[in-house]
């Protein structure tokens, strides 16, 4: 009899898992789609129409699809015309923050993902350790306001931090974010806001943000490679976040290119990011420019064309460039997105990068993969943040 039980309740939470699964299908192409009928949403989805149909109900009763009118744009088929359907964004919203390691950034978006509210601040969030929460969490009450939004209308939060967190707890584990060890920044969030939290590392968010907003629209399998203090990859495969069992994916700064080169801060030498990451690139130009000391400063000197800073980052982005074909060789990606710290900065660099593609990966796949900066700029990861929130949001996962 518990056998029997078990087996019962086993194949009910399977049957929800489908329904929801089927559910956020839907919602999904609504989304994408703007107007589309019964039909085409079983056609494109692969469900039967019956499914459709009872998911339709559903949703409209819940006041999140709304008919239209009728499909008039010529189909060619007799008898009466289909019904066209449109998402109808509910008052609910989700929140994004995203703390680099100067900056904090937020944004509020209803669930179609248009943002309602942004802003930005400059911030030692480093140096801050949780202090940098409680300025995180001031920000968004300042964004929450200005926008004229009241916290019970926001559904979700996440957060991305630019380091190492454990997904089952939740812990920061690594990274360069000092003051960080050991924290659990999504509980501290959750008991400042009220609001359900979940954290993720910045540079699988921004990998998400240009995948759904940005240079990468659309595509299906997407790397974004972040160059700042670090170098970090996002990996978007399937259309969907790649997250190991334990974590820990996209760690490409750490690929070793030297087996006798510099001690690294994760305790190997050698590592790229030693030798190719925005600190080493700042310090090898003192040599000539005793005044260079940030990102800022390599995108100025980038901007006025200087000989010394263009070759300095056409060498990193030769040795990114390395692994990225490595990485290519083994996913096959359709499009790798840079950004990071940089920006003017990110052109000599990501030429250099593509050249580096074309020469060491397959032919096939170099004619196919487009190495590309970011249009989203530093608002990748909080659009991202905001792209993950909508995703798994309770009126949208059932």
């Amino acid at each position: 009899m518990v056998d029997a039980l078990r087996v019962t309740a086993t194949s009910s939470r399977g049957l929800t898992s489908l329904r929801a699964a089927n559910r956020r299908l839907i919602v999904d192409r609504l989304q994408r789609q703007g107007e589309i009928s019964r039909a085409a949403l079983a056609r494109h989805t692969g469900l039967s129409g019956t499914t459709v149909s009872s998911l339709i109900a559903e949703l409209e009763a819940e006041g999140l699809v709304a008919e239209t009118g009728a499909d008039d744009r010529g189909t060619g088929r007799t008898g009466r015309p289909a019904r066209l359907l449109r998402f109808v964004p509910p008052r609910t919203l989700v929140a994004g923050l995203e703390l680099g390691h100067a900056s904090i950034r937020v944004a509020v978006s209803d669930l179609a993902g248009q943002v309602k509210v942004e802003q930005a601040i400059d911030f030692d969030v480093d140096d801050a350790g949780p202090g940098a929460l409680d300025r995180a969490a001031e920000l968004l009450g300042d964004a929450i306001d200005a926008g004229g939004i009241g916290w019970q209308d926001i559904g979700r939060l996440v957060l991305g931090i630019p380091g190492y967190v454990d997904p089952q707890s939740g812990t920061v584990v690594s990274g360069r974010m000092r003051n960080w060890a050991h924290l659990v920044p999504a509980e501290i969030l959750t008991a400042k806001t009220g609001l359900p939290t979940t954290t993720e590392n910045d540079a699988d968010l921004s990998a998400v943000g240009e995948q759904m907003f940005g240079a990468a629209k659309g595509l299906q399998d997407v790397v974004y490679v972040k160059v700042s203090s670090g170098i970090g990859a996002g990996l978007v495969l399937g259309g969907r976040l790649h997250r190991a069992a334990e974590g820990g994916t996209g760690e490409i700064g750490h690929v070793q290119v030297s087996e006798s080169g510099s001690i690294c801060t994760c305790g190997n030498r050698g590592c790229l990011e030693t030798i190719a990451s925005v600190p080493q690139a700042i310090e090898v130009l003192r040599e000539v420019h005793a005044d260079a000391l940030s990102a800022a400063d390599l995108d100025r000197l980038t901007r006025a064309g200087d000989r010394a800073t263009v070759r300095v980052l056409t060498d990193m982005g030769r040795e990114i460039g390395r692994a990225v074909a490595d990485l290519c060789n083994l996913l096959a990606p359709q499009a790798v997105v840079f950004g990071g710290d940089i920006d003017e900065a990110l052109e000599p660099l990501v030429d250099a990068v593509r050249r580096s593609v074309e020469r060491y990966t397959q032919p096939r796949t170099a004619a196919r993969v487009r190495i590309v900066r970011t249009s989203l700029g530093h608002r990748a990861g909080v659009l991202g943040a905001v792209a993950t929130a909508i995703d798994s949001h309770p009126l949208l996962v059932g």
